[in-house]
């Protein structure tokens, strides 16, 4: 990132394509909103343009540029967030620095911006190109991605959503654009206009060049078609400002009914520090019989193995009824010398108030989960970075670590419909179409997961994937493939919903 606040040049093949993304006369006002060294400067000029600034507010970034090119460019010493002029096009690769890293100078301002002091420099350079730009102007800009989701970006959501509409967005999810990249897209805005549709690329390959993603986003836009590099899509504009995605394509409208409504969905419990917890089987033979019954199963998300849970972990669950450290002591001594060398690492970990050095961190939903230790669950790994979902199923008697959500069907025969259901590529892509990707993973929420339509299947159907899914579970077990059986559910997920033929049901 070097000294200066948050610069990392742009590859030119990106800025090209950018500049690209501009459909305007050669002769409209062009602003570069933090122009560095200069890369889109150079764009825009080859390009054509011929009304060209750029603003910079870092002396020696400044002076780098300015000069540089003569007559066909004017290039501006000074801070973008107080400019005042205004412009047809905006484009450029804004700074990313959180509010917390940001100098003195910059914080304020920044902070007047977004209404906030959280969130990111970037938002306010976005919420500053809307006020900058006329009627009709386009801003392009690339920026991580996370403004589609993070909760503190609403703010930039909402305004883009006020102000006009998007019209291109290109996902290029954790391609290393700059040397220290986070996942980033690429957007063009038209101010004033609402447009019905935007068109969606997304990458498929995280080691493709600038040059590729110049020329093959270039490809799929000018013929409305994937190629081998980007998926192409068109989608609706985004309706709310809650979570964006990339996905929001090609899943059609149903009928359905919250998960929440026919499962309990919940998280697991988090020790704050594993090492002191987990006990092997040779170690258990050295517990009493009054020690063991604090000794339980765990699915880890190493455990989901999609389907079917593979092995689990023993862990000591240590909660409030062990008062004190003498009542550990005594009454437990073997379980008191296992976490006795932890005690001064285990103090300094985040603790609510009242818990003791030797209490879990958070025991969520333990006393839901003891009362139901022996029924079946299907866990879900929380972030994934597999192509695929992890939806996994045990009969117990077993509890879900912190980086596993459970979900307890309150009906037993939903068991495994629920289990093929969420299993399929279907509902993965509804799923990140509602904003569940996280840094190129899926991130499996309670809260995404619990307002997850289900579709109101026949009886007929869900039968049939129930009885699918089960198959499956026997033949894993086995160590069988079951890729045919877990295509069969796909397409009858995707024959009931395409072909209208789902009823409603009360589950």
């Amino acid at each position: 990132m070097s000294g200066k606040v948050g610069f990392v040049e742009t590859p030119l093949p990106i800025a090209e394509l950018m500049v690209s993304l501009i459909e305007a006369p050669k002769d409209v006002r062009v602003l570069d909103s933090g122009c560095g060294r200069g890369v889109f400067i150079e764009a825009l000029l080859k390009a054509g343009f011929k009304n060209v600034r750029g603003i910079e507010i870092d002396p020696q970034l400044y002076a780098e540029c300015s000069g540089k090119y003569g007559d066909r460019a004017e290039i501006l010493k000074g801070d973008f967030l107080k400019h005042r002029d205004t412009y047809d096009v905006i484009i450029g690769n804004p700074p990313y620095v959180h509010f917390n890293s940001l100098p003195p100078h910059l914080s304020e301002e920044v902070s007047r911006i977004i209404r906030s002091r959280e969130g990111d420099i970037y938002y306010a350079f976005i919420l500053k190109a809307l006020e900058l730009l006329r009627e009709g102007g386009q801003l392009v800009y690339i920026v991580p991605y996370h403004f589609f989701y993070n909760t503190y970006a609403r703010v930039v959501r909402e305004a883009l959503l006020r102000k006009g509409s998007l019209e291109v967005v290109i996902d290029l999810d954790e391609v290393r654009i700059f040397s220290k990249s986070p996942e980033t897209v690429i957007f063009r805005f038209v101010k004033g206009r609402k447009g019905e549709r935007m068109k969606i690329l997304r990458i498929k390959d995280r080691k493709a060049t600038p040059e590729e993603i110049r020329d093959l986003a270039l490809d799929a836009l000018k013929n409305g078609r994937s190629n081998r590099l980007f998926h192409y899509s068109e989608a609706p504009q985004f309706r709310t400002a809650g979570p964006w995605s990339s996905f929001v394509a090609g899943i059609p409208e149903f009928e359905g009914i919250p998960l929440k409504k026919l499962a309990k969905v919940g998280v697991g419990l988090v020790s704050g520090f594993d090492e002191a917890f987990r006990v092997s089987q040779e170690e258990l033979t050295t517990f009493s019989d009054e020690e063991r019954k604090l000794v339980k199963r765990f699915v880890k998300a190493r455990n989901c193995d999609r389907f079917v849970v593979r092995g689990h972990a023993l862990y000591i669950v240590m909660d409030e009824h062990i008062r004190d450290e003498g009542h550990l002591r005594e009454r437990y001594p073997n379980i008191y010398a296992r976490l006795l060398p932890y005690r001064e690492r285990m103090t300094k970990r985040y603790l609510p108030a009242g818990k003791r050095w030797f209490h879990y961190q958070a025991l969520r939903n333990y006393t839901f989960l003891l009362s139901h230790i022996s029924e079946p669950k299907i866990y879900v790994p929380t972030l994934d970075r597999r192509p695929y979902n992890r939806f996994s199923l045990s009969y117990g008697p077993d509890l879900p670590s912190g980086d596993v959500l459970f979900i307890y069907p309150y009906r037993r025969e939903d068991l495994l419909f629920l289990l093929g259901y969420l299993n399929t590529r279907f509902f993965r892509e509804y799923y990140l179409g509602r904003g569940g990707r996280r840094g190129g993973r899926v991130s499996f929420t309670q809260r995404l997961l619990e307002g997850a339509e289900v579709p109101a299947f026949s009886e007929e159907v869900k039968e049939r994937i129930a009885a699918l899914s089960g198959e499956i579970v026997s033949r894993r077990m086995e160590g069988e493939d079951t890729t045919a059986l877990e295509e069969e559910i796909e397409r009858t997920v995707r024959e009931a919903i395409e072909g209208g033929r789902r009823t409603v049901s009360l589950f």
